[in-house]
């Protein structure tokens, strides 16, 4: 049976020198399985505008109190600058609040005791004290584009996904710090690198052509983990169905929403926005692509598996692992034909 664990941190490579934390512990404490990996992709603007909004910035939490606050005096939820949502305002307040909860350590501080406030928050009130203006980012989706934050933390976010992007590019440990591909090297500038290259190693590695890919370099050393399954999270309903269907697993009466924002941060981007990330990301757009594709084929695929089924005799009720409601719901109606 399978063990499950769930993580943001990349996984590759789990072999070689350069192996990363999460591969010698999931190494250490399951000596004798077999590692596979499960995953979702996002479009590019919107994984983006997601860890700009929750990670680096912490603005989903100013988004939920502006809204509560609206709520409490009859007054609708916003959620996009299009509809009046001050995005630098929240930020703004923010650091007030930042600010007050360094005056409150201080003065703890100068009675004698421990602050409770950690030592990097308090390091931002002295920036800021100083003239440094460290949310400037934070304010825009254009002031994170011209900040050299955007090169620092969102270059080839998907280097997480298969720990390198082609096969000229060498493993390393890069995936094993930070959380969500976050803080990666231009995949644009390895050696070797090309959009055909990107596009041919995501079909093979990630749609699962070539197992024999090494961690210590192609051919030598035992396989990185392979992709047992992959979802889109933009084709949320098809992967679904697709998951069902591949582990056999009877659906869920709803798939669960808990964590999907009310409000979501991408409508904070605009076209010009999305434009602009596809122009300086061509690699993670390569694999945006070719994720696409795969999933086309083997959508088609589960299409045409369940036609012979039915057509074979075989129930609607017998194939409990197939998600009717969904998949009728994108578009396919299958019955048994005669």
């Amino acid at each position: 049976p399978y063990k499950a664990s769930y993580a943001h941190t990349g996984l590759r490579p789990v072999y070689g020198p350069r192996r990363t934390k999460t591969g010698i512990f999931l190494l250490k404490q399951l000596p004798h399985k077999r590692l596979r990996v499960i995953t979702m992709l996002r479009d590019l603007t919107d994984f983006r505008a997601s860890n700009h909004a929750m990670i680096m910035c912490g603005l989903n939490y100013e988004v939920s109190r502006f809204n509560n606050e609206r709520a409490a005096k009859g007054l609708e939820r916003i959620c996009s600058p299009r509809d009046g949502l001050n995005i630098s305002a929240l930020v703004d307040r923010k650091l007030s609040d930042l600010m007050e909860k360094c005056r409150v350590a201080d003065e703890t501080e100068a009675r004698g005791e421990k602050p409770k406030l950690n030592s990097s928050l308090r390091q931002q009130c002295k920036r800021e004290k100083r003239g440094i203006r460290t949310l400037d980012h934070c304010r825009s989706s254009d002031n994170l584009l011209s900040s050299p934050q955007y090169d620092k933390h969102y270059r080839s976010m998907f280097k997480a996904l298969m720990g390198r992007f082609h096969r000229g590019q060498k493993f390393t440990n890069g995936t094993a710090y930070g959380r969500m591909g976050y803080g990666f090297e231009r995949a644009e500038v390895s050696n070797g690198y090309s959009v055909e290259k990107v596009e041919e190693y995501t079909l093979q590695d990630l749609g699962g052509l070539d197992l024999t890919i090494s961690g210590d370099g192609d051919g030598v050393g035992p396989p990185e983990p392979d992709f047992i399954f992959f979802g889109l999270t933009e084709r949320m309903k098809e992967s679904t169905s697709l998951f069902y269907y591949y582990f056999k697993a009877k659906p869920l009466p709803k798939t669960p929403n808990h964590r999907v924002q009310s409000c979501r941060p991408n409508s904070w981007w605009t076209s010009e926005n999305k434009e602009e990330i596809i122009r300086r990301e061509p690699a993670d757009y390569a694999v945006w692509r070719a994720a696409n594709a795969i999933m086309d084929v083997r959508m088609e695929k589960m299409k045409m598996e369940i036609q012979t089924l039915l057509n074979a005799g075989e129930t609607k009720e017998s194939l409990y692992y197939v998600d009717w409601d969904q998949l009728k719901e994108v578009g396919i109606n299958l019955e048994r034909q005669k």
